[in-house]
This record gives C-alpha cells, sequence and structure tokens, in this order.
C-alpha cells in the first residue's frame, strides 16, 4: 500500500519541478528585454562668438551740424569747407570729428591721408601751375588728451599715417571710449602763393582706421 501510494507522488514531483523551470526560463526572458530600457541627459545651446571692432564718427564743419557715420553705414560728413582763403589768413578752426570705439573689442585707432586733390578754376594763361595748395595749406590736428595733444602738424598734403589716442592719452581704445580732433588751417603768406594758389581748391580725404588690440 505504501508503495502505490509513493509512486503518484513522484510523478507529482517531477510534474511541478518541470513547471517550475519552465516558469523560470519564461520569467528570465522577460527581464531580459528590461535591460533595453535606457537614460540619458542633453546640454543645449552651447555658442562661440567673437568679439567686433565698430567705430562711429561724427564730423562737424565749424558752425554747421555734425555728421555721423559708422565703419557699417556712410559716407562720413566733411570735416572743413574753408572759403575766401588769402595769403596769410589763418590759423583757424574749421572743424572736429569725434571718433568713438562702439565694438566690443578694445582696439588702436589711426587717422592718414587718403587723397589731396588740388583743381584750377582760373582759366588765365598761368593756370596749369595752380597746384600746389595742398602742400602749402597749413594742417594741425590736435586732440582733447592732455598727454599729447597734437596729433599733427604740418603740410596738409603730407600728414602721415599716425596712431591716435582717446581722450585719456590711451593708446588701447577701451570699449565706449572716444575723443574729439579739431582741425586748424592756415595758409602762411609768402610770394608763391600769389601765382601757384590763386584760384585753386584744395580737396582732401581722411582715413580713420581701427584694429582689434
Amino acid at each position: 500500500m505504501s508503495i502505490d501510494r509513493q509512486r503518484p507522488d513522484r510523478r507529482q514531483l517531477r510534474a511541478g519541478m518541470v513547471f517550475v523551470l519552465v516558469l523560470a526560463g519564461t520569467a528570465l526572458i522577460g527581464w531580459g528585454g528590461l535591460a533595453a530600457w535606457q537614460a540619458y541627459t542633453q546640454n543645449n545651446g552651447s555658442t562661440a562668438s567673437t568679439l567686433g571692432v565698430h567705430m562711429s564718427n561724427t564730423a562737424t564743419v565749424s558752425l554747421g551740424t555734425p555728421k555721423t557715420c559708422t565703419d557699417q553705414a556712410g559716407p562720413c560728413g566733411l570735416i572743413f569747407d574753408a572759403s575766401q582763403i588769402e595769403p596769410g589768413w589763418g590759423p583757424n578752426a574749421v572743424g572736429t570729428v569725434t571718433i568713438t570705439n562702439t565694438g566690443s573689442e578694445s582696439s588702436t585707432f589711426g587717422l592718414s591721408l587718403a587723397s589731396a586733390v588740388v583743381t584750377g578754376d582760373d582759366t588765365s594763361w598761368n593756370s596749369s601751375l595752380e597746384n600746389t595748395l595742398c602742400g602749402d595749406l597749413s594742417l594741425t590736428i590736435s586732440g582733447l588728451n592732455t598727454t599729447n595733444p597734437t596729433v599733427y602738424s604740418g603740410p596738409l598734403s603730407a600728414l602721415p599715417s599716425t596712431n591716435i589716442f582717446d581722450s585719456g592719452s590711451n593708446g588701447t581704445w577701451v570699449t565706449g571710449a572716444s575723443n574729439t580732433f579739431t582741425f586748424s588751417l592756415s595758409l602762411p603768406a609768402g610770394a608763391a602763393h600769389l601765382s601757384t594758389d590763386e584760384d585753386s581748391t584744395c580737396t582732401a580725404a581722411f582715413t580713420w582706421s581701427q584694429n582689434g588690440a
């Protein structure tokens, strides 16, 4: 009796073990799928930008209306419009230019003569000789800075490329730094001017340059 009873129990035990193994295998397959879950973080909006060099130029003819331009839009206004000049005229302040560093980078500034051209209005026999006015006019350029206020003093046509300083006498202009430069002209008395400067006009162009420091 005891032997017969044990046989069914053993078969039930084997069947139960097989059922457990099947469940375990199924569970392993399901848990393996959970390993495919992922997580991540993201850094957005990274940028790299540059500084810029920009200036404003405000020119004022004596007793005239200021004309402002920038390096990105122009043209800039003329600095002076002197007339009725004769030998012994001046020195007279004929115009100003205010230069301002409007860029985001500290910069150095310079001034140079772009061109100086003489045209004659006389139709007399010696009109071809009237071509010396730009060289005979004396030009003085001075700034508001106290350490080195004189930028140039000499013949207009001989103005060299020269570094200019801000109003605090600094060679490197920080953002917002500025200086106002006064242009003065004179025509010294002399016999030569009677023939070669008569009835002529000197037209000059000046360049203000800026370089990132």
